[in-house]
């Protein structure tokens, strides 16, 4: 079983490995990446580790594969980490095996370790400390609680979710079995998240605690009515994104906790989410923590479960990887039969949107860029990742309009005092469907020029389309105006 397991991991990481060579950059990867160009201790919509982790690979090019092989490498470790976790708690490499099978196994961890996200370094961190921390409450050695420090700070630089994991590991140290920890290794381990912290700290103070702010604020501004349904909603989409035979298993353990160690880094964060999805929309990825936590939980429970539950585990495991791994590959090795098959039989079309419009982005680059030369123009978007992305494909500076909070960051690498005199907008929409931008526009150029429609095919089939406007004569504050930040003079 152990054997068969690691193979299928194997296999797994090497077609995530695949894929991320060969699949286009998303907006929010490409966003990511021009945080590496322009490295710092903060952000304003993460912490920095993902900026970093795209940057410690950047000598090798700028490529899409060499962009993502930073998180391929995440998912890689995070396997052998959360294994290690199960194996140490339990003194049975089955158990090792059987956490990092149910880790790989989760499409949605598949889709967080084979892009650049703040996801890949978060889970990785996160399974890190769960290792090393179950060796320092069983051991109590200098090292280990070193590591663990090291890798609390890692969550923690990853996403602001982090605390959760913090929370967890304190709130463990204070039952009695374990309480001794306060007095001898565990203010060390604190001390080192702290140390390590301390940069990224700094940055939020000088910048109004923006990335906290941001994390635990303003992604929480759309409060409803208490909603049970929307709760069901929540956990039926959840089920979908981890593979329901994995979740509904780790539920179930998280009702009846098999370890007191992984419940409480794994219970708090689930608890708020639920009870946040009661009240407003939460985000599936908000739980990969816990996701973490339980599939060591898992590990530890299959060693201990009947053969008939072990039978039962195993299939519910591997159905779900039978299916994703050959959809995984079709997607890597043909992806224009793929789309033809999906538009077909669901109607998805690269004029919605969705995970095929990325195809279309590197030939619209190029003619935005040759239009911009050719005009002696800056190119503007209302759209972070979007900006990003036709500069990763084409070299255009980023040049974001619009009063999005999310992406703020981008304002900084092109700032109002550059004072461009022509500018080409380019928009996923009509101007005529955009009445703000448009009013924007107006106040911010003396003249506006319709540049047209511009459409891309892919898998020869409809082509998306793509609407260019010209800004002639930019007033001296217009990039200020057209992000929403002044009143013309």
């Amino acid at each position: 079983m152990i054997r068969i397991a690691w193979a299928a991991i194997v296999a797994i990481v090497i077609v995530r490995g695949i894929a991320a060579f060969t699949v286009p950059l998303t907006g929010d990867e490409a966003y990511y990446w021009e945080w590496s160009r322009h490295l710092a201790f903060g952000y304003v919509d993460h912490p920095p580790l993902v900026a970093w982790t795209i940057a410690l690979f950047s000598p090798l090019g700028a490529t899409p594969g060499i962009v993502r092989l930073g998180f391929v490498v995440c998912g890689l470790i995070a396997s052998f980490g959360i294994a290690a976790c199960a194996t140490e708690l339990t003194n049975d490499a089955r158990a090792g095996a059987a956490a990092a099978l149910a880790l790989v196994l989760m499409p949605l961890a598949s889709l967080a370790f084979g892009a650049a996200s703040p996801d890949g370094p978060y889970m990785l961190f996160w399974a890190l400390a769960l290792w090393f921390g179950a060796r320092a409450f069983r051991r109590d050695r200098l090292l280990d609680w070193t590591l663990v420090g090291v890798a609390l700070a890692g969550t923690l630089l990853s996403r602001v979710l982090g605390l959760a994991l913090i929370f967890g590991v304190c709130a463990y140290a204070l039952t009695p079995q374990v309480r001794i920890v306060w007095r001898r290794g565990l203010p060390l381990a604190l001390a080192v998240t702290l140390v390590c912290c301390s940069p990224w700290l700094a940055w939020n103070a000088t910048h109004g605690w923006i990335t906290v702010s941001f994390a635990l604020l303003y992604r929480h501004n759309e409060a409803h009515a208490l909603s049970f349904a929307r709760l069901g909603s929540v956990l039926l989409l959840q089920a979908a994104a981890y593979s329901p035979g994995i979740f509904v298993a780790v539920l179930w353990l998280a009702l009846r906790p098999r370890n007191a160690f992984l419940a409480w880094t794994a219970l708090p964060q689930l608890i708020v989410v639920m009870l946040l999805g009661l009240i407003e929309s939460v985000e599936v990825y908000w739980i990969f923590g816990t996701m973490v936590s339980l599939a060591a939980m898992l590990g530890v429970a299959y060693v201990h479960a009947s053969q008939r539950l072990k039978i039962i585990w195993t299939t519910a495991c591997a159905v779900p990887g039978a299916v994703l791994l050959p959809i995984m590959l079709a997607v890597v090795l043909a992806p224009v039969p793929l789309y033809q098959v999906v538009h077909r039989q669901w109607g998805v079309s690269l004029r919605n949107g969705g995970p095929f419009e990325i195809m279309t982005y590197a030939p619209l680059a190029r003619d935005a860029a040759r239009l911009a030369r050719a005009h002696d123009a800056v190119v503007m978007t209302d759209g972070y990742g979007f900006s990003s992305v036709l500069d990763f494909d084409a070299g255009i500076a980023p040049v974001v309009i619009g009063y999005d909070w999310q992406g703020r960051e981008a304002r900084r690498w092109y700032p109002d005092a550059r004072r461009p005199s022509r500018a080409l907008f380019v928009d996923k929409e009509p101007l005529s469907s955009r009445p703000d931008i448009a009013l924007h526009l107006r106040r911010a150029c003396k003249r506006i020029t319709d540049g047209g429609v511009h459409g891309y095919a892919y898998g020869g089939t409809f082509s998306r389309t793509y609407y260019f406007t010209w800004c002639d004569a930019m007033v001296p504050d217009g990039l200020a105006i057209l992000r929403w930040e002044r009143e013309p003079t």
